[in-house]
Formats: C-alpha cells, sequence, structure tokens
C-alpha cells in the first residue's frame, strides 16, 4: 500500500495508480424487498389531470405576464355601467318616426297670460278729451272717490250709471245691458264679482253745471280682497259708501266704514236698491220710509261710534 503522501503531487493532482470498478454494483436500481403497490390506470388519470392544471395554470400566468398592456382609446373606456345593469326590469323602446308634428316647436316661446279685457271701439262722449286733460292742471277741480260696500251692493252698477251718463245716447246703447266697465278682467266678467279696485275719470257736472274731473275706484266688495279697497282709500279725497236698501248694513260695511273714519275722508251714503222693498219684502211706501231711515241710523250711530274711538 502506497503512502497517501505519494498518490498527489505537489499541486493535489492525484498521481496514483487507476482504481478498478466494482463488477457487484449494477448497472439497474435494486428491486426493493416489498413490492410496491400497483398504480391503477384511473389513478393515473388523476395524476395527469393534475399535470396538466398545474401546466395549464403556469402556462396562463405566463401568458399574462408576457402579454403587453393594450392601449385603450379614451372613448372606448367604459367608466360607469350601463344602464340595462343599473335598471334590468326597464324596457328600451326605440322609435323610427318623431310623434311631435313639425308645426309645433321643439321649444315653444313663453306666453304672456292675457286677462284684461280692451274695448276698441270707444262710444262718443259728452266731453272731450282735450278738455279732460287740462282739467287735470287745476286741483281745484278735481275730485278722487272711492266707492265701498258689501258684496253685491251695486257699486259697479252705479260706476256704470256715471258712465252712461258721460255718452252719448244711441239706439244699440239703450237696448245694451250693464257693461260692468271696471270689472276689466275676464274672471271679473265671468264670475259677475270685482276683484281688482278699477280706477276710471270722468268729467261730471254739478247742479250748477260747473264741471269737474272725478278718479272713481270701484272696488271689490268682498271680504278677502279688502286690501284693494284699502290701498284706493289711501289715493282717495272722500268715499262713497253703497248699502243695499234691503241688507241694510252689514259686517263689511261697517268694517270699511270705520277704515275710511281712521283714514279721515269725506263720507256720502248711498242707499242702493230701493225696488227690492218693494218687489221682493212688499212694504208700503210707510214702511219702506222706516226701513230707510233704520238704515240711515244705522250708519250714523257707526259712524259716530268710530270716531269717538279712532279721533277722541
Amino acid at each position: 500500500m502506497m503512502d497517501s503522501n505519494n498518490l498527489y503531487d505537489e499541486f493535489g493532482n492525484y498521481i496514483g495508480p487507476e482504481i478498478e470498478e466494482d463488477d457487484d454494483e449494477s448497472d439497474g436500481e435494486e428491486e426493493p424487498d416489498h413490492p410496491l403497490p400497483v398504480v391503477g390506470k384511473e389513478d393515473e388519470d388523476e395524476d395527469s389531470d393534475r399535470r396538466v392544471a398545474v401546466r395549464g395554470l403556469v402556462s396562463m400566468e405566463e401568458e399574462e405576464t408576457t402579454q403587453p398592456a393594450a392601449v385603450v382609446p379614451h372613448e372606448l373606456k367604459k367608466y360607469y355601467p350601463d344602464h340595462s345593469e343599473v335598471y334590468p326590469e326597464a324596457d328600451t323602446i326605440v322609435q323610427e318616426e318623431d310623434t311631435q308634428p313639425i308645426t309645433q316647436p321643439i321649444i315653444a316661446p313663453v306666453s304672456a297670460a292675457d286677462f284684461d279685457l280692451l274695448e276698441k271701439q270707444l262710444p262718443a262722449t259728452n266731453f272731450s278729451f282735450d278738455f279732460l286733460a287740462s282739467l287735470m292742471f287745476q286741483p281745484e277741480c278735481i275730485r278722487s272717490v272711492c266707492l265701498l260696500g258689501h258684496l253685491h251692493c251695486g257699486k259697479t252698477t252705479f260706476v256704470d250709471m256715471l258712465v252712461e251718463n258721460t255718452h252719448r245716447p244711441t239706439r244699440q246703447h239703450q237696448t245694451r245691458t250693464s257693461g260692468r266697465y271696471t270689472d276689466s278682467r275676464r274672471d271679473e266678467q265671468q264670475r259677475a264679482l270685482s276683484i281688482k279696485a278699477s280706477p276710471m275719470s270722468l268729467v261730471l257736472q254739478s247742479s250748477k253745471h260747473k264741471s269737474y274731473l272725478f278718479n272713481i275706484f270701484d272696488t271689490p266688495g268682498h271680504v278677502n280682497f279688502n286690501d284693494e279697497c284699502c290701498a284706493a282709500m289711501r289715493l282717495c279725497d272722500g268715499a262713497v259708501l253703497v248699502i243695499d236698501a234691503l241688507e241694510g248694513v252689514m259686517s263689511n260695511t261697517e268694517r270699511l266704514l270705520k277704515h275710511a273714519v281712521e283714514e279721515q275722508l269725506d263720507i256720502v251714503v248711498v242707499i242702493n236698491k230701493l225696488d227690492r222693498l218693494i218687489l221682493e219684502l212688499r212694504l208700503p211706501p210707510g214702511d219702506a220710509y222706516h226701513k230707510i231711515r233704520h238704515t240711515l241710523e244705522e250708519v250714523r250711530a257707526s259712524l259716530c261710534l268710530y270716531t269717538c274711538l279712532l279721533h277722541p
């Protein structure tokens, strides 16, 4: 047996004799003492499927990693869900024809509602409008009054009588019914009810045939429109209190009388609809006289009461 130092040179390379291989070593693997379990066909299929699945996942991951990022245009990007996804129960209707006629505009113009009635042909009057304009520069010849009273006591009809007095009588004018000139709104004409305080300027003569310019305000008699009466009183110098001869002094009449006293207006009382005492109540002349006197005393008592309370 050679010394171990002689088997290697100074550089550590092996320089000894050749090593002979053992013949006992077999090229194949030694058979195990215990036999291996026999693998069935089903187990082989499962193993092959598992290997294919693993191999497929690896290939898919490799494809995803190797595929470059695609450039999506801005108009093709989806930022929000479709309406069919949000409202799946909604029905989509496609109309190929336009249901709106061509004569109807898509955006209709703003239509202003016209509530007023205008009389295009003015009848001839007893005075000229130049004379009426000249009276406006003479304050001593101007009278501004407002007509006050309860609902349906005849204020508008009273103004119609004054208007007819300034017009020349004609055959058409004689057969015409009450024009309700101060009811210039359509709803006022349809309901026969004054809603707004309407002014009207007329030239009327006194008993001495002196002409005056009267600015007359026809006020509504309904209690819900008393604000129109209050606004008209602020512009007038006097008030005409119209009372129905049959109804007498009503609750709204006292309310308007109190406000007229508060504004310190000169008050003139007009007893209207005297024919109702005869046609409806069938009163003899003596009883009709006492009825009218009672109405005037009632007005006088209310006037004295409100004067003492408001202007002591």
